[in-house]
């Protein structure tokens, strides 16, 4: 839209063929066809430029204070203009800076260009969270789960592994496999936060770091001895096993960096990246808490309710839970040598645990073939289940999957009100012994350690489609990593942060007023009440011959009168002892020379 100088607004119709432009004239209701010659045939738009340069371009939506424009954009579009807006200010880094003050001219250009990044990165953020289209160009959308779903009487857990992969992409079925080692099991594993990296450690020496993004080996080295099991520490460059004897830390490389022997023979491992706490459990039931930045043992207790293979970290409040083989279940934190919370969960011992990622749920199964959910808030139990299960895990989604022998089965709340059912259902080769079942983040993927090596299935909706570079990117680069390892260290949690609500952190603790002293006259009308009430309690009933005597019922009755009196005399003789200190350290400063006498404490004084 264009205005000349007598306020007459054109709009360009059509451009023709043979280089005519027909302009429409909306104040004075008539046509202007403007042609150009041949030789310009092939240059219209540059005629058409230059031509129009004599008129003033005309802002769409735009009232001038003349008030010859009205309103020309649609409702629709200066909606969604509007809307964008709102979504651009949400993502801006607070408001520009003033860049008129500075005198240094490269400074200055280095900031405005570092103004026009966040300006066009937050578009960007808008354009992403926008669903619609607008001006008939799609954005970026965001990924959403889904589930596996039946039609008629087809049921879910009856769809095969092969059937999935032959309806996914190229890039999803890579991630159904099969690793076979038979002399080196049975394995675990342990993913990175990002779900990029996987550690394995076969039980016969035998461990390994892959890039599960290219499918590439990084490292592997043979230990030649048992390791019980493996756990990576904050990013993917460190990580822990649980030897024959004693826990080794080491880099991605495979070098050893240390050896730590206080742990002794540990049978399971727990990493808090919060708080860099290294967490174990040994065979004699000794729980040890190690500071992995500064070497510090934090914590060592003894459970007392012997060794245990059953050990996992609440994500909520980085409370360690563990199982033991009388059934029951108890929760530690490492700065208490008493468990916080001991409850029975089955009438046999427990072999596996889990907790949900909001950590208000935890799954627990037993020997007593029993699958229990559990809602900590409460302590009580939500929903039982048959079956026996080695093996449990919570995916990002709140799917959870059990193991038992070379089955497994995968449950789902699809009501949403805590009530599990059957999802899905896998088989491995008959005689494979799953050790261990854990789900891949951010992928729909579930990776079993079993007796012949490792596997890996593909779980629809299991994982968050949609991850946060601030908190897990699996895409990070070197750079990227380095930053983070610092700011992590530096947003770094001590170990008096954790307790079973993490939410009383920060907040006021409720005003309790202090008991007043009862005053002299108060303090003996007590005692001649309880005076009386003793002497009341005493019965008065006849006995056998003998036992009924005046004089025995009187010494019974001073008795009782001497033990209702007794706490109150106890508490007179304190509070004149404490007077009487008072006192003393009162006539000693007093002896002191005025001179000394402002250097005596106040707490002494007091």
């Amino acid at each position: 839209m264009y205005r000349d100088q007598n306020q007459c607004s054109f709009q360009i119709i059509t451009i023709s063929s043979i280089g005519v432009f027909f302009v429409s004239c909306k104040k004075k209701h008539m046509e202007i066809v403007i042609t150009t010659t041949q030789k310009a045939k092939k240059r219209k738009r540059t005629n058409l430029s230059l031509y129009l340069q004599n008129f003033e371009p005309v802002k769409m939506g735009v009232k001038k204070e003349d008030g010859f424009l009205s309103k020309i954009m649609p409702p629709e579009e200066q909606e969604i203009l509007d809307e964008m807006d709102i979504k651009v200010k949400k993502y801006l880094r607070g408001e520009s800076a003033n860049f008129e003050a500075l005198r240094d001219k490269k400074l200055k250009g280095k900031l405005a260009v570092k103004e026009d990044l966040y300006g066009k990165s937050a578009k960007a953020a808008a354009k992403v969270e926008k669903v619609r289209f607008f001006f008939f160009l799609p954005w970026l959308m965001p990924s959403e789960g889904g589930y596996l779903e039946a039609e008629g009487i087809e049921k879910t857990w009856r769809i095969k592994q092969e059937a999935i992969v032959r309806e996914v992409d190229i890039s999803s079925s890579k991630n159904q496999y099969d690793i076979v080692l038979p002399d080196l099991g049975p394995y675990t594993l342990d993913f990175t936060s990002s779900g990029r990296y996987m550690a394995v450690a076969g039980r016969k020496g035998h461990l390994a770091i892959i890039d599960m993004m290219n499918m590439g080996l990084i490292k592997e080295l043979q230990v030649r001895e048992t390791v019980r099991d493996v756990v990576f520490l904050h990013n993917e460059l460190f990580f822990a096993a649980a030897q024959k004897k004693y826990t080794y830390i080491y880099n991605r490389d495979g070098t050893e960096l240390h050896c730590l022997k206080e742990h002794g023979a540990v049978s399971k491992l727990q990493f808090l990246k919060n708080h860099f706490l290294l967490a174990s459990i040994n065979k004699f039931g000794q729980l040890h808490y190690q500071d992995v930045t500064t070497g510090l043992m934090v914590g060592n207790f003894r459970t007392g309710l012997g060794g245990s293979d059953v050990m996992q970290v609440n994500p909520f409040n980085n409370v360690v839970a563990l199982g033991h083989s009388n059934g029951s279940v108890t929760m530690w934190k490492p700065t208490s040598a008493a468990p916080l919370v001991k409850m029975l969960t089955h009438h046999g011992p427990v072999s596996a645990l889990s907790f949900h990622p909001n950590g208000h749920l935890m799954a627990t199964a037993g020997t007593d073939r029993k699958i229990k959910i559990w809602d900590l808030r409460k302590f009580e139990v939500l929903q039982t289940l048959p079956g026996h299960a080695k093996t449990l895990d919570f995916s990002q989604k709140g799917l959870l999957a059990t193991s038992t022998g070379s089955f497994v089965q995968i449950l789902g709340d699809f009501s949403r009100s805590q009530n599990y059912s059957r999802y899905m259902t896998h088989s491995i080769a008959k005689g494979y012994q799953i050790r261990k079942v854990l789900f891949r983040p951010y992928e729909d993927v579930l990776g079993l350690g079993h007796s012949m090596g490792w596997s890996s299935i593909l779980i629809p909706g299991s994982g968050e489609p949609n991850f946060d570079s601030w908190v897990a990117n699996p895409f990070e680069t070197p750079k990227q990593r380095r930053e983070k390892e610092v700011r992590s260290l530096l947003d770094k949690l001590p170990p008096e942060t954790i307790m079973l609500d993490p939410k009383k952190i920060g907040n006021l603790r409720p005003l309790t007023r202090r008991k007043e002293k009862p005053n002299k006259v108060e303090r003996e009308a007590e005692m001649e009440a309880a005076v009386a009430d003793a002497k009341n309690s005493v019965s008065t009933k006849r006995k056998t011959k003998g036992r009924s005597k005046p004089s025995r019922r009187a010494k019974k009755m001073q008795e009782a009168v001497e033990r209702a009196k007794r706490p109150f005399l106890e508490q007179q003789k304190q509070e004149e002892e404490l007077s009487k200190n008072k006192k003393q350290k009162i006539s000693e400063q007093s002896e002191l020379p005025k001179s000394l006498q402002r250097f005596v404490s106040k707490k002494a004084a007091s």
